[in-house]
């Protein structure tokens, strides 16, 4: 309920995650390179073993003509340094988004923010916080995100999805 004298919350801005504690940069870190790296709006860590999940960073990418987002491997040797509060086997398994101010959601609602941060892609932030929709958009994220390997056998054939907890089916 609105009250007179509040401002009004819209349900994406009632669905955002409370803040997450930002850490400061690594006192090992050289001052220059993480001066010269521009801080996007969002920046999404995907598995870049995974055929499906950086065909959907290409798409992302596309349509981000702005650059409003870092798409960026979650093995990217920087990613340590640069997101501690990205739990690394968490991102193994779920696309990882953190926003400018250090905040991190996962799978579909990462792709909830993927959303709100690409022009002509609100309707999908706004479809994946829809009561029930959310639901069940969790639940197909997750079954995609459980069964990725299985499609793309080749990228599996070095053993590499083991360490996923995939094991690369060789029936």
């Amino acid at each position: 309920l609105h009250t007179i004298g509040q401002p009004r919350r819209s349900s994406l801005t009632a669905a955002r995650p409370a803040r997450a504690t930002i850490f400061p940069p690594p006192e090992s870190a050289p001052v220059s390179a993480l001066e010269a790296a521009p801080v996007a709006e969002l920046t999404v860590l995907y598995d870049g073993n995974c055929a499906l999940c950086r065909a959907s960073a290409e798409r992302v990418r596309r349509h981000d003509r702005r650059h409003r987002i870092e798409l960026l491997d979650l093995h990217d040797p920087s990613v340590p340094a640069r997101f501690p509060q990205v739990d690394q086997e968490k991102a193994l398994r779920l696309m990882q988004a953190v926003d400018a101010e250090g905040r991190v959601t996962s799978g579909v609602d990462a792709w909830a923010e993927v959303g709100r941060a690409l022009p002509g892609w609100r309707a999908v932030a706004w479809l994946l916080h829809a009561p029930g929709i959310h639901a069940l958009a969790g639940w197909v994220y997750d079954w995609v995100a459980r069964n990725r390997y299985r499609w793309n056998r080749e990228a599996c054939a070095d053993g590499s999805c083991a360490m996923h907890g995939h094991p690369s089916e060789n029936r």
